[in-house]
């Protein structure tokens, strides 16, 4: 809403292109390791492919970094499916993957990434619209 004192003028335009409705907006919780968007917490599948951590909550992110082995020191941030998109295809990657809600190392979670784990093009047809979703 934009009020009248706000300074701000807002124009109506004629736009022949309707914007596309979103049925829903995901929201992830991303550790980043010293804070910036270019070293977000990965995981490792038993595989060893790196993925990184996505946690539903804020708090389960907080308790992944309590529970770690390496007691992960990072900030945790809220972001979006583009955020993440942005994370899986920026210039800085460091995963072509993402783990979502990933236990601790500490309480046996290497057998159960397995099946939470999502390549970066599941990911974009799952959580951002993708084709096929």
């Amino acid at each position: 809403m934009i009020y009248e004192d706000s300074g701000v003028k807002a124009h109506s335009h004629k736009c022949d292109v309707r914007a596309h409705q979103v049925d829903r907006v995901c929201a992830f919780w991303v550790v980043l390791e010293g804070g910036t968007w270019t070293s977000p917490l990965t995981v490792c599948s038993p595989e060893g492919r790196a993925a990184i951590a996505l946690f539903s909550g804020e708090e389960e992110a907080k308790m992944f970094c309590h529970f770690g082995k390496k007691r992960a020191k990072g900030s945790v941030r809220v972001t979006s499916a583009g955020g993440v998109l942005s994370l899986l295809y920026g210039p800085w990657s460091v995963a072509r993957h993402v783990a979502l809600d990933p236990f601790p190392e500490v309480l046996g979670s290497r057998r159960l990434l397995e099946p939470l784990t999502l390549d970066r093009e599941r990911f974009a047809r799952s959580f951002a619209g993708g084709a096929g979703s």
